[in-house]
């Protein structure tokens, strides 16, 4: 169903995507799709490798690929080339489809590491009048559809291939959370916020193609005014994404909007959990605004659980679990359903990922007796709602983009720069998520400016906007546990 989403399209002249003042219908991301695929090679491949910006060439080059029966993988367009080459060569993907403003990014992989790297670019594949996009034999519901990323211990990345019926679970399991029925369908119109090559990007993408909603493009970096501009100017209902907007909109309760946004309904958010105290002023503020809490991860395609028609009194839930998925807790030892126990939240169904990417030993640690290990703390009520207590993992949620500190620990290390160093997140007062350093300068004489500047300038050379710290603070020692990891200062693993 997911690879042939496109194909089931029987308006193919409603807005798909707007992007601005663009309109762009199902048949030009079709008819796009087909001018990719007739770009690709023809000989035997398995993997090609995404490297665009959200939008609809990113869409078009997915089900490109989808419907040829072959594997994707998005890479985020804010990567360095020194992240992207690993991922390249540990996929062994050899085939890119790009935007020719990344021209010299890949001529420069290419000349130093990736010599035989076939790179697409979505400009040069012309369109031709009634293009047929092609459609290979399907591999299964059980093989590999996409591979997206995530990060172990270490540092590496690990890759998560998920199956069509990963994707297909999840994807219909937000469908039957969201109650469209009560709405007039036609009029539903999304703003996605979250990046398009995640897997929850990736799951509210097929959502809105199999139910035929148009998706709003905002700008990069958006402010609450031009959010709330583009709600008025396209007529928006529902917002998926981040919490940046809705706690912005906390911020900012009581003055008047100078924008009409009556038609927007429903705010739907993952990552960074919201209080229900932040929830029950919000729908105080927003009386017509429905807001509702998930709960996923990439291992798991990724939504685990979903609130829908939340009563007050579960404002701090993150929903139940979806169609088909089951909810467990590991508490000392034990596997426990009962009511209000505290310890590791545990989840089977056909959602999960089979393993790791070429990675057995990563792959035995989280699925454990018949469970995927979320390595995420919580409870479940006598109802069935889960409640999120904390992350027993040290990831950091920036702006919808998950940060490891091991990653961003291991840049700042092979800099030279530091003996030793240890990376946190901190909350800002608007609840944003930050990434911080404290570090033990390899020159205990220099200057604490001189430093900073020479790690910020390698951080910025060799990591994402995202993932750079934006708080560097000389310390004279790093607390190690027992087994001589870094100890995070409780304040610190949010």
């Amino acid at each position: 169903m997911i690879r042939d989403l496109f194909m089931y399209q029987t308006n193919l002249k409603k807005q798909a995507i707007i992007d601005g003042d663009t309109s762009i219908t199902l048949q030009d991301l079709v008819q796009k799709a087909a001018a990719i695929q007739a770009c690709l090679p023809r000989n035997d491949w398995k993997i090609a490798a995404i490297f665009l910006p959200d939008g609809s060439d990113y869409i078009a080059a997915l089900f490109g690929i989808f419907l040829l029966g072959k594997t994707a993988f998005p890479i985020s367009a804010r990567l360095t080339k020194h992240e992207v080459t690993p991922l390249l060569d540990q996929t062994s993907t050899d085939i890119i489809i790009t935007s020719i403003r990344f021209r010299s990014f890949f001529d420069e992989i290419k000349s130093m590491d990736v010599p035989d790297l076939r790179v697409v670019y979505v400009e040069e594949c012309l369109l031709g009048e009634s293009m047929p996009v092609l459609s290979g034999n399907s591999p299964g519901p059980d093989e590999p559809i996409i591979l997206l990323t995530t990060s172990g211990s270490t540092g590496r990345v690990k890759i998560v291939p998920l199956s069509e019926r990963n994707v297909e679970t999840s994807v219909l399991g937000y469908i039957d959370k969201m109650c469209f029925e009560e709405m007039d369908e036609k009029k539903i119109r999304y703003i996605l916020a979250a990046p398009f090559s995640s897997a929850y990007g990736i799951m509210i993408l097929c959502a809105c193609l199999m139910k035929a909603f148009p998706i709003v493009l905002l700008k990069e970096d958006f402010t609450l005014d031009s959010f709330y501009k583009a709600v008025q100017e396209n007529r928006v209902t529902h917002y998926e994404g981040g919490a940046m907007v809705p706690l912005l909109m906390e911020q900012t309760a009581g003055r008047p909007v100078p924008y009409d946004i009556h038609l927007l309904k429903y705010f739907g958010f993952g990552g960074s959990k919201v209080s229900g105290t932040t929830l029950k002023k919000l729908l105080t503020a927003y009386p017509g605004i429905q807001l509702w809490q998930g709960y996923g991860m990439t291992e798991a395609a990724p939504l685990i659980t979903k609130c829908s028609k939340i009563s007050l009194e579960k404002l701090d839930s993150v929903g139940k679990a979806i169609k088909g998925i089951k909810i467990s807790i590991e508490a000392d030892g034990e596997i426990t359903d009962i009511p209000y126990t505290n310890g590791e939240i545990l989840v089977k169904g056909p959602n999960v990922m089979s393993g790791y990417y070429k990675n057995e030993e990563e792959t035995k640690k989280v699925l454990k007796h018949g469970y995927l290990y979320t390595g995420d703390l919580g409870y479940l009520d006598e109802d069935g709602y889960l409640y999120i207590c904390g992350r027993k993992k040290n990831v950091i949620i920036v702006r919808g983009f998950n940060v490891y500190p091991e990653e961003v620990e291991a840049c700042i290390l092979n800099s030279l720069l530091v003996n030793d160093c240890v990376v946190y997140g901190e909350t800002d007062p608007l609840g944003v998520e930050t990434v911080c350093a404290d570090i033990i300068p390899a020159d205990p004489l220099a200057r604490q400016e001189k430093i900073e500047e020479e790690i910020r300038a390698y951080c910025k050379a060799h990591l994402s906007g995202f993932k750079q710290p934006r708080k560097i603070q000389i310390v004279d020692a790093i607390r190690k546990t027992a087994s001589g990891k870094n100890e995070r200062r409780k304040g610190e693993q949010l």
